[in-house]
């Protein structure tokens, strides 16, 4: 299920990404805070789609886009109004996702 949220992009400084992406889709890993510090060996893919990439939406953040998980064994409870997960790129954390319904 696909659920409307914000991205919230880390500043470059932050270690974040040095610009915004020029894509209208995203797969990444997410930390969600029931994870706790074993992340690493149960991190879930996340999709994030745009309906316009986020480098031509604003000068940095938020961007507006679409997200749900990329299996079906995921934990779809975890994407509901109000929860926030993170994203990374590797070890790196490019941003937090607000999920607004």
């Amino acid at each position: 299920m696909t659920h409307s949220a914000l991205v919230h992009w880390m500043p470059a400084e932050a270690g974040g990404v040095k610009a915004l992406p020029p894509v209208l889709r995203i797969i990444a890993q997410s930390l969600f805070v029931e994870d706790g510090t074993k992340w690493q060996d149960g991190v879930w893919s996340v999709v994030l789609l745009f309906d316009r990439p986020p480098a031509e939406q604003t000068d940095r953040s938020p961007s507006e886009a679409n997200v749900e998980f990329a299996f079906d064994t995921a934990p779809h409870e975890r994407l509901h109004a109000g929860a926030w997960f993170s994203i990374h790129y590797g070890p790196v954390k490019v941003a937090e996702v607000e999920v607004l319904d």
